[in-house]
């Protein structure tokens, strides 16, 4: 069962390193071995130094944008406020339009617009930001930090891969190029050493 076992794993060593380019297969071209060591390497580099690149960026602006929302809260304000009107949510977002009012700290009554993530009815209390001139502010998203931080990484790492590819394939095409005048090269030697006049 063990030499099965170990034949099984040599076969499946050798398979990958056929279709890798790295036997010894003398109908390999140099060109063909070029191309698969320059294969590997890409790779390893966008699995290695990839990731580790788009999580630093992604690093740094999950903390810039983290000082963003920090500093954005600081200059708002959260009260309690009572809905007194509830409007029509439209079908496309799921956003309910409401009129609410509060009571600010010299006792004012004051009444404002105010858009609900949640099904509310009068007479509910809700809890609303306020900007530094008594307006009703959307504070900052919670997540805003996290999202960007995943969309530039993401970018990060799609640029690359895009990068990688391209050259990967330019490389390919310059190689295909040598590979088929080569190729006529040889045959016209075969030809004219079988006798015939060969074609280049």
């Amino acid at each position: 069962m063990t030499d099965e076992r170990s034949s099984g794993s040599a076969g499946i060593v050798r398979r990958t390193c056929r279709r890798m380019g790295l036997d010894r297969n003398p109908m390999r071209r140099r060109e063909d071995r070029l191309q698969s060591a320059v294969g590997m390497l890409l790779t390893l580099l966008f699995l290695v130094v990839v990731p580790l690149v788009a999580i630093g960026i992604g690093g740094q602006v999950y903390e810039t944008e983290s000082r963003v929302v920090e500093s954005r809260i600081a200059e708002l304000h959260r009260v309690d406020a009572t809905v007194v009107e509830v409007g029509k949510a439209p079908l496309y977002a799921p956003i309910t339009p409401a009129r609410v009012s509060w009571v600010d700290g010299d006792g004012v009554t004051h009444v404002d617009d105010y858009r609900s993530s949640a099904l509310v009815k009068p007479g509910a209390t809700v809890s609303i930001w306020l900007d530094r001139g008594g307006r009703v502010v959307e504070p900052p998203s919670e997540t805003r930090a996290l999202s960007r931080a995943v969309l530039m990484s993401g970018a990060v790492a799609g640029a690359v891969l895009v990068c990688f590819t391209s050259a990967y394939y330019l490389l390919r095409f310059g190689l295909d190029r040598r590979r088929v005048r080569r190729w006529e090269t040889e045959w016209a030697t075969v030809g004219l050493t079988w006798g015939g006049r060969g074609t280049v």
